[in-house]
């Protein structure tokens, strides 16, 4: 099977722009990672994208550079595989773009369905599909149509977005209306409570009618200014609550239907328990330790899965902790 690994920031999606350096340090990562798993299947061809400002792998790839065009490489790319993995962000509809553009080559898709990220890529269609199924989420509303908050503080954040970029705290009512009065007025913003408790994540591996927890993670975010700011991650650092998140992942593959593959999940844990803040279609930083973690191949499970749904084991997986560390790029 020949498959075709596009990571967005690193494979030519910024081309004809400035990379933002710690989006360009997490896509290498998680990029990495995943070839170093696909590449140790004997019956695997790994085929990636490369911004030519950019080193190559050190891994057994073929490597196609891009230095201006690169949706037409993309296009050939998929039409040369048996299979694609797209990695990239929600915003402006561009993992969504990319899963389409696989299911109507005919292509494998290893990833969720088109369908499942449009809705995943709305913070606010998320947590609406989520709540009707019962899933504890942050209350989220759209700005204009939130409720009046004149004490307590706030989150506001773009519909859709990636990480922690343009996610600020704000202190009331009016400071909410002037921060996005002064914003692009395209952006579509949401609000929601700003709630206390520990950022953490799942990651989980979803196939046909199962659900597989394999990392149940604690996510080192920092506030500063008014911000928050993704360092890394202890991956299954946490071993409290993990039959609690277990559930809550059935019931989120439940409530959004065409979730597959890798998935990872952003929430709270407060003092009533985990809620969700937002599902991530697509692989997230945490899969860089997955594997040392588990001492599983995740990118193996994925083609298996592909070729043989069903396959995947239902339940929990647990694993050692593994630190990532995106300030100094590495894995501890």
């Amino acid at each position: 099977m020949r498959v075709f690994v596009f990571e967005y920031i690193t494979g030519g999606g910024c081309v004809n722009e400035e990379m933002v350096p710690s989006l360009r340090a997490e896509g290498d990562l998680m990029l990495n990672a995943i070839v170093r798993d696909l590449s140790k299947l004997e019956s695997v061809d790994v085929l990636v994208m490369r911004d030519a400002r950019l080193d190559s792998l050190a891994l057994p790839t073929h490597t196609c550079w891009v230095d201006d065009d690169w949706w037409s490489a993309w296009l050939d790319c998929v039409e040369s595989v048996d299979a694609v993995l797209p990695i990239a962000p929600e915003t402006n509809g561009i993992l969504e773009s990319l899963c389409r553009t696989v299911e109507e080559s005919g292509k494998l898709l290893l990833n969720s369905s088109a369908e499942a990220v449009a809705v995943a890529s709305s913070k606010k269609a998320t947590v609406d599909c989520l709540a009707l199924q019962g899933v504890p989420v942050i209350p989220t509303w759209r700005f204009g149509a939130h409720p009046r908050f004149n004490e307590h503080p706030l989150v506001v954040k773009p519909d859709q977005g990636v990480g922690c970029q343009d996610i600020h705290i704000i202190a009331d009512e009016t400071a909410l209306i002037e921060y996005v009065d002064s914003r692009d007025p395209l952006i579509e913003w949401v609000v929601q409570p700003y709630i206390v408790g520990q950022a953490i994540s799942m990651s989980i591996m979803v196939g046909q009618s199962c659900v597989c927890l394999v990392g149940t993670n604690i996510q080192r975010v920092v506030q500063m200014d008014d911000g928050f700011y993704l360092l890394g991650c202890a991956v299954n650092g946490l071993k409290s609550h993990q039959g609690e998140l277990l559930d809550l992942a059935k019931g989120i593959c439940g409530a959004i239907p065409g979730l597959w593959g890798y998935v990872g999940v952003d929430l709270i844990l407060t003092e009533q328990g985990p809620v969700v803040l937002e599902i991530n279609p697509r692989l997230t930083t945490a899969y860089v330790g997955l594997s040392q973690s588990t001492g599983m191949n995740l990118g193996a499970m994925l083609v298996q899965m592909a070729e043989r749904p069903g396959l995947l084991p239902t339940g929990l997986i647990t694993g050692e902790c593994v630190n990532i560390d995106l300030e100094l790029g590495r894995v501890a």
